[in-house]
């Protein structure tokens, strides 16, 4: 769900300043370090701690007779699969990002977009992984997420032709048994209409609020910042004319400022760093020296950035000459490490 309506916050901008090109180069290589760092924190095949909260579920669910525990089983594997590909898709879009950021001329909008996508990926996997919810809570929700997906696929294939319809049926017809295989049940409204699942008294919804569940689960140092990623990626003239004022005068038809680089990387940030507090919580393993780095990274760059967003013409100028070394050449060394 989205806030498209939400009013642009106009008091103090900082970096409310055209994207510069060493501005642009500082926030692509530090992004691609940060994302470095998330990526290459977690091994391909994580062994969980004994007493993690994953371990704590499977040992659950195979003491569970059969066959609601193989169904479970099941279930709970196919949501681990639904984390690992939101991870991977977050990951595609901020290295995306990165080479976004870079573009000639400088993006308007773009920033904004790929880093809602990273944001709602890595949503999607705390909304699942998340360490604090119990076992079946974590069904409950798969569940309803399952049969959501099934809803829109099976309106796809409307679209696409009756001869889908067939396809949609048998699949509608077996996430139903499955689900009862699994001992979900479902949670209708006054009017009959399914509204979610209910596994061991624990209730979920079909979806899930992004902008709601945002709130709580990002980390703290990030404003809520889904109000004006929706505004941006849905077009809405309360967000986009501003590029449209800035242009006024420069012979360009829309200007990008370094405040959407900035929200942009930031959310990536944020919603990584989420993502990799998620992981270690669910599945136990130690990631606090990979968080204080990128925690370093972070406030490393954003002390930078304000510098570099607002310097003048001529200091661009000389940071743009290639005989000289980049004065801040730290994360040129600091990129090869992993």
């Amino acid at each position: 769900m989205t806030d498209d309506d939400m009013p642009e916050d106009e008091g103090v901008r900082l970096f409310a300043v055209p994207i510069n090109e060493p501005f642009a180069r500082e926030a692509a290589q530090a992004l691609q370090y940060y994302r470095s760092l998330a990526e290459n924190c977690f091994p391909e095949s994580p062994e969980p701690t004994a007493d993690s909260p994953l371990m704590s579920e499977i040992e659950i669910i195979q003491g569970t007779p059969d066959p609601v525990g193989t169904a479970r089983g099941s279930l709970h594997g196919m949501l681990l699969q639904i984390g690992e590909l939101s991870w991977d898709t977050a990951l595609d879009h901020a290295r995306a990002l990165e080479h976004d950021i870079v573009m000639t001329p400088p993006p308007v909008w773009s920033p904004l977009v790929l880093s809602r996508a990273v944001l709602e990926n890595c949503l999607f996997l705390h909304y699942l992984c998340d360490p604090t919810i119990s076992g079946a809570l974590r069904l409950a929700r798969c569940a309803g997420l399952w049969r959501r997906d099934a809803q829109h696929s099976e309106k796809l294939g409307a679209v696409l032709g009756p001869e889908h319809a067939p396809e949609a049926a048998a699949l509608d017809a077996y996430i139903t048994q499955a689900l009862t295989d699994v001992g979900a049940v479902e949670r209708l409204n006054p009017k009959g209409k399914l509204i979610g699942y209910e596994v061991d008294q624990e209730k979920a919804a079909l979806d899930f609020n992004i902008t709601e569940h945002a709130v709580h689960a990002l980390p703290s140092w990030l404003p809520m910042p889904y109000g004006l990623l929706s505004g941006a990626a849905h077009g809405r003239p309360w967000m986009t004319d501003r590029a449209r004022r800035l242009a006024e005068g420069t012979g360009q038809r829309l200007t990008g400022e370094a405040a959407t680089v900035m929200t942009a990387v930031m959310t990536v940030m944020a919603s990584l760093e989420m993502s990799v507090t998620v992981w270690q919580g669910y599945f136990g393993v130690d990631m606090s020296e990979t968080l204080r780095e990128m925690e370093e990274c972070r406030n490393s760059f954003s002390l930078r950035a304000i510098g570099l967003a607002h310097a003048t013409d001529t200091e661009i100028t000389r940071l743009k000459r290639p005989a000289r070394a980049w004065p801040w050449s730290w994360w040129s060394s600091r990129l090869g490490r992993r």
